[in-house]
């Protein structure tokens, strides 16, 4: 259930790379189910997926938009036609914050990476 809570989930923050595979895996996922749904159930099986997609995508938008400092709330200038989603996408592309916020811990930090120990 851990994989499930990587989607879903909006607690943390999650780097730039990593929110775009999981976003092109999730995409892949429901165009996937939602075609067979769609086969299965007609229209009601395609929306299903279709708002799991929505659901899945806005989590993954806000654990990068805690990544930037920015709170989820942001994700309401969505609603702005036009500008809101191309202010968002902007937002989406910046670099995170280093070190830790108040959101959770750098997702790119490499604590104790390549150390080496000297003493005799």
């Amino acid at each position: 259930m851990e994989i499930l809570a990587l989607f879903v989930s909006g607690d943390g923050r999650i780097a730039r790379g990593t929110m775009f595979y999981r976003l092109i895996i999730l995409a892949a996922l429901c165009a996937a189910f939602g075609t067979l749904g769609g086969e299965l159930a007609g229209n009601y099986g395609s929306a299903a997926f279709a708002v799991i997609f929505v659901w899945c995508a806005c989590a993954l938008f806000l654990q990068r938009l805690h990544d930037i400092g920015r709170s989820g709330w942001a994700l309401l200038f969505l609603l702005i036609p036009v500008l809101g989603p191309l202010w968002l996408i902007t937002q989406l592309l910046k670099r995170g914050v280093e070190g830790s916020n108040r959101y959770g811990k750098d997702p790119m930090a490499r604590s104790g990476y390549l150390t080496v120990d000297i003493s005799l």
